[in-house]
């Protein structure tokens, strides 16, 4: 298990998000969504992963009311299995929870079994399904969890 330390993102941060954003999915975030948020903080609070000073993961959420909805989570593939994200997942939640929000809610694509899975270990539940939610058509699953979050 790789230990990163996790802190809030800045500006500066943009070009390493940017690069873990398109590594990772095959239809990224633009960059200037990113950069938007970035030099606008506010409504979306963006986390990092760091080891040994290398940006290697980062997360953003939203508060919506007594949610707290995880709009997206990325690690690079050479920290993944690792903890990374279960680290940045726990951050999230604790941010949750000083917000006075009770779950916490994402979305994941129903074909990405192992992303399914890692929810599921962190406590999240089957909600619902969002048919054609991805720009490809796929459909999205809604996952809740209470908060905090726990590993299981």
């Amino acid at each position: 298990m790789q230990i990163a330390d996790i802190d809030f993102c800045e500006p500066k941060d943009l070009g390493a998000l940017y690069a873990i954003e398109t590594a990772c999915f095959e239809s990224p975030w633009e960059q200037r969504l990113l950069e938007n948020d970035l030099a606008n903080p506010g409504r979306i609070i963006y986390l990092k992963a760091l080891f040994r000073d290398r940006i290697v993961g980062y997360g953003a959420v939203a508060r919506e009311e007594q949610v707290i909805h995880l709009l997206n989570l990325a690690v690079l593939e050479e920290f993944r299995r690792q903890g990374v994200a279960s680290q940045l997942m726990i951050a999230f939640g604790e941010i949750g929870v000083e917000w006075n929000c009770k779950r916490m809610r994402l979305e994941v694509r129903s074909s990405n079994r192992g992303a399914r899975d890692f929810y599921s270990r962190l406590g999240f539940s089957y909600k619902t399904r969002l048919r054609g939610y991805y720009a490809d058509g796929e459909d999205a699953l809604v996952l809740v969890a209470r908060l905090p979050i726990v590993i299981t």
